[in-house]
């Protein structure tokens, strides 16, 4: 997830938006389809994006 915008959505195992996800391959999880994050993912992704963008307004 570090290279694209974080989605707080995305799938569990991978982050990947849901709509873009098909069925994937990660390791330590083999092929799986989008699996719902779990609510504490889903806060910590949501926080995560929001002190990035808190970091990059402070920049300007």
């Amino acid at each position: 997830m570090a290279d694209r915008e974080i989605t707080p959505y995305g799938c569990r195992h991978c982050g990947t938006p849901r709509g873009e996800h098909g069925r994937r391959y990660r390791a330590g999880v083999g092929m799986h389809a989008w699996d719902r994050p779990t609510d504490r993912q889903i806060l910590a992704r949501m926080q995560h994006r929001r002190a990035l963008r808190l970091a990059i307004k402070g920049t300007r």
